[in-house]
């Protein structure tokens, strides 16, 4: 029997922290092996068969009567945390339906538990305090009571209902006393807010901010409170509210906007001298803010005087160059010169060019040049006057000076930098040669350097696509001998691409090998690997071992811990020491995550991980923690940080371990839609590692949504393409929707480009129209198709996919 089943989110997060009684206190070892009964767990090896079956996995229909309550409400539990709330309400509603007698009272009362959780997380908040009224009644002395009561608050929240929201969370109060306090008062503040009564809602801020929270959120709601009390005309309090947060803050712009909020406060109150206090020393800790900038726009309209200097650095930093040159040349004009800082050539020099004149920009450079010589600004003026050159249309120009500069200033920091910028220019030109040649000095001149090989790596890439192997050659040999990492392992890779394109297979094969040993783990190690063993890209295994989390795998993974980190700690390492397992953080992020307050519980559990970043246990037992109750994307940052800190691979740990930091979460959803469709399903798992680490609420800047990043137009796309009727945006959220979705769109390019997987990678990311136009110009050539991308997003993209895959196969593959 396993020590502990980690099973997916759905499981997980039901039994240990929805549906067991609260942990809060104790570690996760005092309530024994979790073992879930939902469905089967995973064999320990599963050969992977693609099937022929193209269509998307029909949902189970809900159990009827007959069913084993047991197997029901792990089936309801199931569809919860997979956002299928309304099978979630009709499974636990169908047990209930059931004759008292025919249901185990444990099974009966999780039942209606969970049918009050599911209503609300489905939204409808009538039936939500339905049922969550029935439970409180019904089970006045379940350890879940009080839970239920904050619940239900939040149905009433949604109703509108504020008093009764109020009751709700005062009882929880009582009843769960020093837990989630602060969250619970915040909550009674907003329902008073809204129900006009301002006086009662500062009152309870006030005690949200007197309990414990983590420091984020509370910081964010002490800004809050101060905005309420200058609303209520009490400038003392909510000065007292942002001189708390400066006390703690550290972020240099946070700090200066709440430093602003404080001075204009002072200043509306009529306190002109307290106001100006603060907004000089504004100037003199955060100068180059926006708030900083403001402050110093308060001190003038006042009357006020601002130091010339500095005056003119804050105006830059903000933009404002008329007044930048204003300051400046007053500083110039008063200052003897050769007590004139440099920087105020260099600043003036710009803010003439962001103001279109560039003669006067070229002037102030060489100024700068002339009467500076050793100033480290020097070679930063002469890549001044070339990019104003540039700017303004002489592309020629800015080469010669850039080249001038190198010539005669070789030992300058930025000369390196002046020869890419020619190189590079001259490939602009269509100058191939010349930008060939002068990227090849670059290397030579500057062996080493990120410039160098940035510049060996574009020229050797130029030389290949015009057919030019011999110089191709000689630029990615120069590359290889000289770089390092990354693109040392990309000069051996195309080296190795050229031998064997002139049939040198020994040279081929050992450019490959030091090409795999350069950069282990990432994208052109893996390749030339793969190169070398013969093996296409994102070649399915054979067999895939789902198991990860045996008695075996658990000891292996103790044993490691032991010896690497040499640890004395008695077995098993993975449960919660007393020290974590009583932490505040930990408490009251395990109550939230339970109430389905989430981003508020993610907060506690990131300054949790924080403190603990140096522990190698702490780190170990956080991230076991964080799998079992279905907080993906902590678990991983966990897991990373512990094996980084050991210094292996990820795929050298202990299984166990590593599948903390690459899971197959989700695996119900993935493995047979996958499998469906006849997709690799660890393609899959790696692509939604990348999209979202396995946060199914994750939203990019972009608006993508979900576990695997699908954009609102695309899932109605998707929508209209499989039948799915009353498609919200919303839906993108639930992985029992999103994984469908998204497995759909990738099969559809996989589809569209005849099994080229880069070029459905690259269409997923990037677009299918962008993906067909990069593989027309590249042709079937999968390294070439890499380097012909376009978007540095895609390019990485794919990239980083390529080098996840590859962990996944060595965790849980065979080839």
């Amino acid at each position: 029997m396993n020590l502990f089943l980690l099973r997916a989110r759905r499981n997980i997060l039901a039994l240990a922290a929805l549906f067991l009684p609260p942990l809060m206190g104790c570690s996760l070892g005092e309530q024994g092996p979790l073992v879930v009964t939902a469905t089967p767990s995973p064999p320990p090896t599963v050969t992977y068969i693609p099937p022929t079956s193209t269509l998307i996995p029909t949902p189970t229909t809900p159990p009827t009567p007959t069913v084993a309550p047991f197997v029901a409400i792990a089936e309801a539990n199931a569809a919860l945390q997979n956002g299928d709330y309304e099978k979630a309400v009709k499974v636990y509603r169908s047990i209930l339906d059931q004759p008292v007698l025919a249901v185990d009272p444990g099974l009966r009362t999780s039942a209606a538990y969970g049918l009050g959780a599911a209503a609300k997380r489905e939204g409808k908040f009538q039936e939500a305090v339905a049922a969550l009224t029935d439970f409180i009644n019904n089970y006045p002395n379940d350890a879940r009571n009080g839970q239920a009561y904050f619940l239900r608050g939040d149905a009433y929240l949604g109703l509108n209902l504020w008093e009764n929201a109020i009751a709700d969370f005062k009882a929880y109060l009582l009843k769960r006393p020093g837990v989630i306090d602060s969250y619970a008062y915040e909550r009674i503040g907003d329902a008073y807010l809204n129900l006009g009564m301002p006086a009662k809602a500062l009152e309870n801020y006030d005690l949200a901010v007197q309990s414990s929270r983590g420091l984020v959120p509370l910081l964010i709601l002490r800004e809050r409170l101060a905005a309420g009390y200058l609303n209520a005309g009490d400038v003392n309090k909510a000065l007292a509210q942002y001189d708390a947060i400066l006390e703690v803050a550290e972020n240099e712009d946070y700090r200066a906007t709440i430093a602003l909020n404080a001075a204009d406060a002072l200043a509306r109150a009529g306190n002109a001298a307290g106001a100006a206090a603060r907004y000089q020393n504004i100037l003199a800790q955060h100068p180059e803010t926006l708030a900083g900038y403001r402050a110093m726009q308060s001190i003038l309209r006042r009357g006020g005087a601002v130091d010339s200097l500095l005056r003119g650095k804050i105006s830059f930093a903000a933009g404002d160059y008329g007044d930048t040159l204003t300051a400046l040349q007053n500083y110039t004009s008063t200052t003897p010169i050769g007590q004139i800082d440099p920087v105020v050539y260099m600043l003036m020099g710009r803010a003439y060019r962001e103001l279109g004149n560039t003669a006067a920009a070229n002037t102030s450079f060489q100024t700068l040049i002339t009467q500076y010589p050793t100033s480290p600004l020097f070679g930063e003026a002469w890549l001044e006057q070339g990019r104003s050159l540039l700017l303004g249309g002489d592309t020629v120009g800015a080469i010669n000076k850039y080249m001038e500069f190198a010539e005669k200033h070789p030992d300058v920091t930025q000369a390196a930098e002046a020869i890419w910028r020619a190189g590079y220019l001259y490939s602009t030109l269509g100058n191939m040669e010349q930008s060939l040649a002068t990227f090849e000095i670059l290397g030579s001149k500057y062996p080493g350097s990120e410039r160098s090989q940035d510049g060996l790596f574009r020229a050797g890439m130029a030389a290949y696509q015009a057919n030019m192997p011999a110089r191709a050659q000689r630029l990615f040999s120069l590359l290889a001998v000289t770089g390092t990492g990354e693109l040392k392992a990309a000069g051996y890779l195309w080296l190795g691409r050229l031998y064997q394109q002139n049939n040198e297979t020994q040279l081929a094969q050992e450019a490959y090998a030091e090409a795999a040993k350069a950069d282990p783990g990432g994208y052109y190690s893996l390749r030339a690997a793969d190169l070398l063993a013969g093996r296409t890209p994102f070649a399915s295994p054979a067999t895939i071992d789902w198991a990860y989390n045996t008695d075996l795998h658990v000891a292996e993974a103790d044993e490691w811990m032991r010896t690497t980190f040499k640890l004395t700690a008695p077995s098993p390492l993975w449960e919660l020491a007393p020290q974590i397992a009583n932490d505040p953080r930990l408490i009251r992020g395990t109550e939230l995550w339970a109430l389905s307050a989430y981003n508020d519980a993610e907060g506690e559990f990131t300054a949790l991980t924080e403190a603990y970043e140096n522990s190698p246990l702490g780190l170990y037992q956080l991230a076991v923690y964080y799998s079992r109750i279905g907080h993906f994307r902590e678990a991983i940052f966990a897991a990373a940080a512990l094996i980084d800190g050991s210094g292996v691979q990820t795929e050298k740990a202990p299984k166990f371990i590593a599948s903390l930091r690459y899971p197959i979460a989700f695996y119900d959803l993935v493995i047979p839609t996958a499998q469906r469709y006849g997709v690799d399903p660890l393609l899959v798992f790696s692509l939604i590692r990348q999209e979202s680490l396995f946060e199914y609420a994750a939203t990019s800047s972009a608006a993508a949504k979900g576990l695997m990043q699908i954009i609102p137009s695309t899932g109605a796309y998707i929508a209209t393409k499989l039948g799915y009727t009353n498609f919200q945006t919303s839906d993108l959220y639930r992985p029992f929707v999103n994984v469908p979705f998204g497995i759909y769109y990738l099969v559809e390019q996989l589809q569209y480009f005849e099994g080229k997987v880069y070029a459905a990678l690259a269409a997923y990311n990037g677009g299918p129209g962008n993906s067909a136009e990069w593989l027309s110009i590249s042709g079937p050539d999968v390294d070439m198709f890499v380097q012909t991308i376009t978007f540095d997003e895609t390019r990485a993209y794919v990239r980083r996919i390529y080098e996840q895959y590859a962990v996944y196969m060595g965790i849980y593959g065979a080839r």
